[in-house]
């Protein structure tokens, strides 16, 4: 569990490293563009355009439409009905005053009388003339500011109610109330009231009254009496709600959509001489043309290339891909990523530092793509091409080079298969690198630039060849430098040219052959459970080697000669058996044969009894000490060394046993079974990877190929009995 938290702290400690080294390489040693100092009413001292499409937002003009906007929201009221009320009683207060005034009430008390609770005062009741009816209205508060025709009118129409016993007064009185009415529901505020009375007096409503008070009273007068009560009595009856207002004008300025001025790539942003404003500031400072530390792309690109690097990180992990566990093959991916972040925005810079745009088109983005494709696998290679393309992204680059970095990352995945030679690799690195001008052509004609497809065309091809063609060169260094194997690698090792190989075969032919037998049987049993063919086969060839410093001492280079162990005690033949491993750890250093490849050396025995003389041993000394017969190998750690091992095991098992006997279909499956039955109960895939299904299918493999090489011949007739 610990070692699981350390793999993931380690993981994650590159992550963070190589995501800072991309940001700062990207922005410190190819800054963006030129930086200047500048503000807002200075002259410019260059020209400068616009390296790719942007939208900058006119601030001043998009505050000054919000406003404008916002200005025309009107004022948001509510209407008051209890001053609704008010106002209809204080007409009919008027009505009601119009009425009283019709007579006067005077209290009538002598010296003589006594008043009491219970006693009723005398009053007078005298019948007022028009004119004291008039003059007490027009004294009342009521009417304090009523013109004395209005009173008249209201004098008149009461009286004559009063005599002809008529209710003109109370239709009168209804109509106004019903007039004011209406235009309270309408709402009336402090800024329109005075406008409101004046336009009421000005132009009286008309009246909904019998006919026969028009003949009473000429209907202009009427109007005029009913508009001059209506407006003396009228109030502001609304409520301003300024929260809702508030709201709404917020919600009208967030509506308005914001100025937006567009610059597209070489478009002229300020010309040289000229007096800046804010928006061609505004615009230099998102392209990092001004000096400061908040440039909008090198802000921006921060949590970009963090998120490709944690991206890296997850997906390897939920895939457990062969890369997690292994760091050299994790930074080497990392390590590519880093050098395609440095040509993508090497490439950036110096296009439009030199003002030569097409040199995007050579970018030696393949570089990285045939290092993947041949050093990794397939997975590495999309992810380095997604990553290319989001650094070139990220970097400020133009949509060219974003194509061009995702399209070339990935290419030499299609062209270079897994058990490529060197051979073949030099004819497919010049087919990757002739297809670099014709993706330029394409991205070319669709982002149709100004400048000639000649340049396009030339700048791609040599970009491709010098790319591919130092991939190629560097390989074999990259290799040592990660000690990481090819599949190439690994057809070299198996070429019977080889040195090693040819040694194994000078100093020790019997074990050479031995060797042999024992990479098929390894190569097809890997097959079935898909580990790695020829890795077991390069182990098969080699795990051997240190068999030549005593090749004698092992039987199948004896051919016929004297047995030299039947001369040496258990103990003795026991340390010169299993000192083959180190030796052949020795030597595999020697012919600098890669690590992955010697520990077959190491583990293709494990740390299994040598049977023999441990039974010999036995017979002798029945208390002995199995550790004394034990080689001194590594148990198997992979699905590789686990197969070398059983195969080693049956080859020589299958020899000694059928070198006196036929086999058959039958005694090999004994074999087989014996063989798996000791190593598994000695513990010997403790370490190992494999499963019981991966088990049962290596058996089967082994079943049929042990089976091809020890079927029974046809007897053919003596030659010589024929003569």
């Amino acid at each position: 569990m610990i070692s699981n938290y350390l793999l993931h702290a380690r993981k994650l400690i590159y992550v963070i490293i190589f995501g800072a080294l991309v940001w700062f390489i990207s922005f410190t040693i190819f800054p963006e563009n030129q930086i200047i100092k500048i503000s807002v009413g200075d002259i410019s001292p260059v020209s400068f355009t616009a390296p790719n499409y942007i939208e900058v937002i006119d601030e001043e003009q998009t505050a000054i439409n919000k406003a404008l906007a916002v200005e025309s929201v009107n004022p948001i009221y509510s209407i008051d009905t209890t001053i609704n009320d008010a106002v209809i009683n204080g007409v009919k207060d008027m009505f009601l005053a119009v009425i009283e005034a019709r007579i006067l009430e005077t209290l009538i008390v002598n010296d003589s009388d006594i008043v009491t609770e219970n006693t009723e005062p005398e009053v007078e009741i005298k019948n007022l003339t028009k004119l004291e009816q008039i003059e007490k209205i027009t004294e009342s508060l009521l009417f304090s500011t009523i013109s004395t025709s209005t009173i008249e009118v209201l004098v008149e129409i009461s009286n004559y109610d009063l005599n002809n016993k008529s209710n003109y007064l109370a239709q009168l009185e209804l109509e106004a109330k019903s007039q004011a009415n209406d235009i309270l529901n309408n709402g009336i505020n402090n800024e329109n009231l005075n406008g409101l009375r004046q336009s009421i007096v000005s132009n009286p409503p008309y009246l909904d009254l019998t006919s026969d008070l028009f003949l009473l009273i000429p209907e202009n007068r009427l109007r005029s009496t009913v508009s001059e009560i209506i407006a003396e009595n009228l109030v502001s009856n609304q409520k301003l709600e300024e929260d809702l207002w508030n709201n709404q004008k917020q919600q009208i300025s967030d509506s308005v959509e914001p100025v937006v001025i567009k610059f597209f790539e070489n478009d002229l942003i300020i010309q040289e001489g000229t007096i800046v404003n804010q928006i061609q500031y505004n615009t230099l400072d998102s392209f990092g043309y001004l000096s400061g530390e908040s440039r909008t792309i090198q802000t921006a690109a921060l949590p970009i290339i963090f998120s490709i690097f944690l991206l890296i990180y997850f997906l390897f992990w939920r895939f457990n891909d062969s890369i997690w566990n292994n760091d050299k093959e994790f930074l080497l991916l990392l390590t590519l990523i880093l050098i395609a972040s440095v040509f993508l925005r090497g490439t950036s810079y110096f296009s439009q530092t030199l003002e030569l745009d097409y040199l995007k088109y050579g970018v030696p983005i393949s570089f990285v793509g045939v290092v993947s494709a041949t050093l990794l696998n397939l997975r590495a290679s999309l992810v380095l091409s997604l990553s290319s393309a989001l650094l070139a992204l990220a970097g400020g680059g133009n949509i060219g080079l974003l194509a061009l970095g995702g399209i070339l990352s990935i290419l030499p995945s299609v062209f270079i298969s897994e058990d490529i030679d060197r051979r073949l690799l030099r004819e497919r690195i010049i087919y990757i690198s002739l297809t670099q001008p014709v993706i330029s052509f394409g991205i070319y004609f669709f982002l149709r630039e100004d400048f000639s497809l000649f340049e396009v065309l030339i700048t791609g091809l040599i970009g491709g060849l010098v790319a591919n063609l130092a991939a190629f060169s560097l390989i074999t260094y990259i290799e040592a430098v990660f000690k990481i194997t090819t599949n190439f690698r690994l057809s070299e090792l198996a070429d019977r040219n080889h040195p090693g190989l040819r040694y194994l075969e000078e100093k020790a032919l019997g074990t050479f052959n031995h060797s042999l037998v024992v990479g098929t049987l390894a190569d097809r049993a890997s097959n079935v459970i898909n580990a790695n063919a020829q890795l077991a086969r390069a182990m098969a060839y080699f795990h051997d080697l240190g068999k030549t410093e005593n090749p004698t001492m092992f039987i199948e280079n004896q051919f016929g000669s004297t047995n030299p162990h039947d001369t040496l005690s258990t103990h003795e033949s026991s340390n010169i058996i299993r000192a083959h491993v180190t030796d052949g750890i020795k030597l595999a250093k020697k012919f600098k044969i890669p690590e992955v490849v010697y520990n077959g050396i190491l583990e293709h025995h494990g740390d299994s009894i040598m049977r023999f003389f441990y039974e010999k041993e036995k017979i002798d000394n029945p208390d002995v000490d199995k550790s004394d017969f034990r080689h001194l190998g590594r148990k198997p750690t992979s699905k590789e060394t686990t197969i070398l091992m059983f195969a080693d095991a049956l080859e020589g098992a299958c020899r000694a046993r059928f070198l006196n006997e036929d086999a058959d279909e039958e005694k090999i499956r004994n074999v087989v079974e014996e063989i798996f039955n000791e190593k598994i109960s000695d513990g010997q895939l403790e370490n190992s990877p494999i499963t019981f299904s991966d088990i049962d299918k290596i058996k089967q493999s082994f079943q049929k190929s042990l089976e091809g090489l020890y079927h029974q011949r046809v007897m053919y007739p003596d030659i010589s009995e024929e003569e």
